[in-house]
């Protein structure tokens, strides 16, 4: 009944989250994701009539040892402003797959569980194990990532500005929690399974810790970004000067954008797109440093725009394509010239 109760909670966490939509950090979600499939397995796995259907939800149950400590590690560095690469953290994401699917041979070879038997008690159905050479690994991968999710929250409890202690002591009851938990389990050699209750009960904290923390941080409150993406415009080109797209206010300031047909050359007919911004463009695209930004002014039926070229670069730093960002200053130009007088 308890492995019920901690899936249903799950359950009901995942959907919290998913109300949130782009509020959160997409680790956040995959985080909930992992811990609902990992506590339906165990539910699944006390329910279970034989080997096969045991082993097949130990499977499932695994998720959460595998993927939950990377998520947190992702978490409380993106909370804790500890810049991750992204190849990294695809490097990171393509070991912890590797980690699972060794996971996944439990019955069919020793690399994971080189011996499982099946065995029924009060709390429901349970396996006794011998582990195989990759388990080792998983315990390893798992006590690496608490221990660098620790030495992160240690180090920013120093740095107030950044953020709130009494916000890094939760992250570090969180992620200390379900790995001191594992511990004691493997210790004391229980017929049962303490993780679900103890990853319920920190993932409670840790879920109203970052829904506080990003329903306030200026960093992820969609509203502030969608209010200035109302009031700047953005158009996108390829690096082989080919139309990617735009935001609603640029089509507002050149209507012509509308017609643009998508991943094709700039038209060639009149616009003002080609009255204003396409000589611009084009000499900024030909400049030797293009990380000197262009930028200008222009003024359209007594309204005044500011245009900023730049470019967008890959993660390796090289050239993706450029970008022109507008704004309406009309209002900064009045003031400066009422000064002026």
């Amino acid at each position: 009944m308890i492995y019920l109760v901690c899936f249903c909670t799950a359950l009901i966490l995942l959907l919290i989250i998913m109300a949130y939509g782009k509020a959160v950090d997409m680790n956040v979600l995959l985080l909930n994701f992992a811990l609902t499939v990992g506590n339906g397995g165990f539910f699944a796995m006390a329910s279970s009539k034989n080997l096969d259907e045991a082993l097949l939800a130990n499977k499932l149950a695994y998720v959460i040892g595998v993927f939950v400590p990377l998520f947190v590690f992702l978490i409380i560095c993106n909370i804790c402003r500890v810049n991750i690469p992204r190849f990294l953290c695809v490097a990171l994401y393509a070991v912890q797959m590797i980690i699972y699917l060794t996971a996944c041979t439990m019955g069919k070879y020793s690399i994971f569980y080189s011996m499982a038997e099946y065995h029924t008690g009060s709390s429901g159905a349970y396996l006794t194990k011998t582990y195989g050479p990759m388990h080792t690994v998983y315990i390893v991968s798992m006590l690496l990532y608490t221990l660098a999710g620790i030495v992160i929250g240690v180090v920013s409890l120093n740095r107030k500005n950044v953020v709130s202690r009494n916000n890094v002591y939760v992250l570090l009851f969180a992620d200390s929690l379900s790995v001191g938990v594992y511990i004691v389990e493997r210790l004391v050699h229980l017929n049962f399974e303490l993780m679900p209750v103890a990853l319920v009960i920190a993932s409670i904290g840790f879920m109203i810790l970052i829904v506080r923390i990003y329903r306030y941080s200026v960093y992820n409150n969609q509203n502030i970004i969608e209010d200035k993406l109302k009031q700047t415009g953005y158009i996108i080109f390829n690096k082989k000067l080919k139309f990617m797209g735009c935001n609603e206010f640029a089509t507002e300031l050149f209507p012509e954008l509308a017609g643009w047909e998508l991943e094709d050359k700039i038209p060639g007919n009149g616009g003002r797109f080609n009255t204003f911004l396409r000589q611009p463009l084009m000499s900024y695209i030909k400049q030797e440093d293009r990380e000197i930004k262009t930028e200008g002014t222009y003024e359209y039926r007594g309204e005044a725009y500011r245009y900023q070229m730049g470019t967008l670069t890959t993660a390796a730093g090289g050239l993706r394509g450029y970008v022109i960002q507008l704004s309406d200053v009309t209002g900064v130009l009045r003031d400066k010239s009422d000064g002026d007088i």
